[in-house]
């Protein structure tokens, strides 16, 4: 039998730069602007270096912990069942509200060139007909996957060379916005909600070792690829935002999608929509892997790892697994109903901190104290930036899954018996198979 191909160290970067580069620096350099002014660097460096440290925690466990999982391994082995169970359905709730934000996004974009667009009814038209589709399953997301990478990649270095020379210094010269401001919120609380914000940039690190098994040596490789591909991204967004506040100063806050509005003043009235359709082209290719990869989350989780009912990991005839496909796509279109892009990027950074929170705890039992205790502080912050409205349905979502547990939960024999019959049924089939050929 022919064995699976392993990534190797570029490729994990490849992966791990293309699943945090989305479209928070596209459609969001001009809230963080608005909350800090130019302290709006500041606030990506500052969250850049706290992702840092919380990836090498994430590092420290993997090499513990090898399988595939990320966080919800590392809090199950760590701290147990119940633990595990609310990691593990927050990291595929973090890939739910990951693929309503990014319809979101996706919707967002389009309004600069299509401002009467009904955004409501086209999400939930998205959401449902990709829900439909991976039913059926499909062979397209692998290279859409690459294409939609290789766009990210030159929209970033068309954007840095065509609209570096833009800047003007004089677009740097606002006042301390630490003590006095004019932006938005301003002052230290705006710095804060900037440095919330931006976390949302850097949410998809966390996608790379829930794959660590497709990996070489991942506890030799994925640290030193975890920690490559931070800096790159961390520099890229440092650029991106340098030129779009020197390019546009205050009028920043005044667009939807910056970039192509910097952009435009490069190439003319053609290059507002020529940059949007290539976001958009992106976005899209990252809504359609979320749509099919979350779904496996959910069941994978009630295959081994959780007490999730162990129907939703039952397969349809296509090989995909029906009810986690239906509850997600659900789940997908109500998290995109509860708001606007800006709220549901907040709502994935809240999905985010708990598993940094667990992740950092796990860090500390497991004697990593400096870089444990670091994440934990470090997540910990992030409660400071988060609106209202975020933390009640956040801390919501958490209650509701502590009371799903205790309903849900399963009997230790019945999981052996249905896990026991489950591979007996997979054993029959393969050799059926084997027979036939």
């Amino acid at each position: 039998m022919k064995e699976n191909k392993l990534l190797s160290p570029a490729a994990i970067f490849l992966l791990g730069v293309n699943s945090i580069i989305g479209s928070g620096i596209f459609l969001l350099s001009g809230k963080i602007y608005e909350d800090a002014g130019i302290w709006s660097l500041l606030a990506i460096l500052c969250a850049g270096l706290s992702i840092f440290v919380i990836a090498f925690a994430y590092a420290n466990m993997s090499k513990i912990y090898s399988k595939n999982g990320g966080a919800f391994v590392y809090a199950k082995e760590t701290f147990g069942r119940f633990p595990g169970f609310i990691v593990g359905m927050v990291t595929w709730l973090l890939g739910t509200v990951t693929l309503a934000t990014e319809v979101s996004a996706l919707l967002t974009a389009m309004k600069m060139i299509l401002p009467n667009l009904n955004s409501r009814l086209i999400g939930i038209i998205i959401i449902l007909a990709l829900g439909i589709i991976s039913y059926f399953g499909s062979s397209i997301i692998a290279g859409l996957d690459n294409l939609t990478s290789f766009v990210k990649i030159v929209l970033v270095l068309v954007f840095i060379f065509t609209c570096l020379w833009l800047v003007r210094g004089l677009n740097f010269s606002s006042p301390n916005l630490l003590t006095a401001s004019s932006a938005n919120i301003g002052g230290f609380n705006g710095f804060l909600s900037a440095y919330g914000t931006v976390f949302f940039f850097f949410t998809g690190f966390s996608f790379l070792p829930v794959n660590a098994e497709k990996m070489k040596n991942p506890a030799k490789n994925l640290p030193k690829m975890m920690s490559l591909v931070m800096l790159t991204c961390l520099a890229v967004y440092l650029i991106i935002q340098t030129i779009t506040i020197g390019a546009l100063g205050p009028e920043l806050t005044k667009t939807l999608v910056p970039a192509a509005t910097a952009f435009g003043k490069i190439v003319g009235s053609i290059g507002i929509p020529l940059f949007v359709v290539g976001i958009c082209f992106s976005i899209f290719g990252v809504i359609v892997a979320t749509t099919f990869n979350t779904p496996t989350i959910l069941a994978s989780l009630a295959q081994a790892h959780e007490d999730v009912p162990m129907f939703v990991s039952k397969n349809n005839r296509f090989g995909t697994p029906t009810w986690a496909i239906i509850l997600t796509t659900v789940c997908g279109i109500a998290l995109f109903l509860s708001g606007n892009y800006v709220f549901l990027s907040g709502l994935t950074v809240f999905m985010s901190f708990v598993q940094y929170l667990s992740t950092g705890l796990a860090n500390i039992k497991k004697k990593f104290l400096l870089i444990g205790i670091g994440s934990v502080l470090f997540s910990l912050v992030l409660l400071t930036s988060f609106t209202l409205s975020v933390l009640i349905l956040g801390l919501g979502i958490l209650i509701l899954l502590v009371m799903i547990y205790f309903v849900v939960k399963l009997d230790d024999d019945e999981r052996e018996k249905w896990l026991k019959e489950h591979q007996e049924k997979s054993k029959g089939a393969d050799v059926n198979t084997v027979k036939r050929l």
